[in-house]
């Protein structure tokens, strides 16, 4: 992951390629799988046809299911109107050399940013010096952040980032040292930015060209960031943000499908759940975040899905075969489960603060980018908790759900994800109706293994 947006477009997508292919393998799988025994038994038997199928689905799910279903259904669909994804296009804008103070000499390498009266965000920095040669930088390799955040903000750190260093940012020493070359006044410089406040009509990014001692080479000059101006890219994502926004609509409908599937004890919530696997990795991957949790769906969840299914299959009630039987933790285990959990937390997270990307949504924040690594290893280790206890089918995994829900929550405000909230408000909802379900079958049936023991 490190190294995904270094890759070369044809070597993209021969990996999505064959992530799509193995994730299709795994799902065709399941399905052969799933339909197995229902193919055997609809030899000898009428197959039912389309409209009853629709009817008997409609049946399973009672008036509180449908009324939970389609009212965060309608919710996720209106914040996707009034919370869309956005997207502002980058456009590439050169410093005009006309405008250099003409008996300006000396170095200088700082760009100040005061008179900025709105926010913008510096991507990269190109720069052409006196012999020609263009020398081209990611803001991760200038500053500790992937985008320079102009804000002309009140704080002291709104003040800090109006004035940005011209150099090769060093990590262990957190200083920033000159470039090999001198910046005057035969040097170009283009800016690689993109508006990021929001007003319909902006005011101008204004730049000047510093040295230490204060004197100027390019005095104050007005940048207006034009519709026809060069757009080079889309800011932060590797797709539009429609796609983006569609995406997390998608998320919210399979989630809250395959949760209510799990309070009722169905094995066919693991179909859904593949379909859950493919969206959150398809997120992760677009929109550059949360390795760790793209990297446990990928090779924790999928599989557990698959093996889940046979295990839930293999363990039908007596009474209703479409139910699976349930049950709980003893009070060690759970002591080794939540030890395990801070371990994870605290070794995934720290390797987490390791990986250096370039962009992504929280580019601008370095210090949420930090509190996500280790927010996402938390929530990951209790995801793979969660799956564990789902596969042996313990009612635990409702208080997992629970802590998944609250992290998650907490990430995606920062992440300013708001359709998403939607689906956490649907999972502490129906977390609180699974848990009470399963609670109930456990005490209905607590003496059912002692008689089976006694009958054999």
């Amino acid at each position: 992951m490190i190294c995904l947006l270094a890759m070369s477009n044809a070597a993209k997508i021969a990996l999505y390629v064959l992530l799509g292919v193995i994730i299709l393998a795994e799902f065709a799988f399941v399905v052969y799988l799933a339909t197995k025994n229902r193919r055997r038994k609809q030899r000898n038997s009428d197959k039912p046809s389309f409209k009853q199928r629709c009817k008997d689905l409609w049946n399973y799910f009672t008036l509180y299911e449908k009324i939970w279903f389609f009212s965060i259904l309608v919710v996720a669909i209106v914040f996707a109107f009034v919370f869309p994804e956005t997207d502002e296009p980058t456009y590439t804008v050169t410093l005009d050399k006309s405008q250099y103070v003409a008996d300006a000499t000396g170095n200088f390498d700082t760009l100040s940013f005061e008179g900025t009266t709105d926010k913008y965000v510096i991507c990269s920095v190109k720069i052409t010096d006196a012999e020609g040669n263009v020398h081209s930088y990611s803001m991760k390799e200038i500053s500790k952040f992937g985008e320079w955040y102009v804000d002309p903000g009140d704080s002291a750190d709104d003040k800090q980032s109006m004035t940005l260093k011209l150099g090769l940012y060093d990590k262990k020493s957190d200083s920033v040292k000159p470039f090999a070359f001198e910046i005057n006044a035969s040097t170009e410089i283009a800016l690689e930015c993109y508006y990021n406040g929001d007003s319909d009509d902006p005011t101008p990014l204004t730049v000047s060209l510093v040295n230490g001692n204060g004197d100027k080479l390019l005095d104050g000059v007005q940048l207006m960031l034009e519709e026809n101006a060069p757009n080079t890219k889309v800011n932060s994502f590797l797709v539009g943000a429609g796609w983006i926004t569609f995406l997390y609509v998608l998320d919210v409908v399979l989630n809250i499908a395959c949760e209510l599937l799990i309070s009722k004890q169905s094995k066919w919530n693991f179909i859904v759940s593949l379909g859950v696997e493919i969206v959150e990795i398809i997120t992760c991957i677009v929109c550059i975040y949360r390795f760790a949790t793209m990297a446990v769906t990928l090779l924790f969840w999928i599989p557990c899905d698959i093996i889940s299914f046979v295990m839930w299959h293999r363990h039908p009630d007596k009474q209703k075969e479409e139910l699976t039987v349930v049950k709980k933790l003893t009070w060690w285990q759970d002591i080794i489960l939540v030890a395990a959990i801070a371990v994870w937390t605290v070794g995934v997270g720290y390797l987490l603060t390791l990986i250096e990307v370039e962009g992504g949504i929280f580019a601008t924040n370095l210090t949420f980018e930090r509190i996500v690594c280790y927010l996402d290893a938390a929530a990951s280790a209790v995801g793979i908790a969660n799956g564990l206890l789902i596969l042996f089918r313990y009612r635990e995994q409702w208080i997992a759900w629970y802590i998944v829900a609250i992290l998650e929550t907490v990430i995606d405000i920062m992440a300013g994800q708001w359709i998403l909230l939607v689906l956490k408000v649907g999972y502490l909802t129906n977390t609180t109706y699974g848990y009470i379900k399963w609670t109930q079958y456990i005490r209905q049936h607590k003496n059912d293994a002692p008689v089976a023991q006694q009958a054999a």
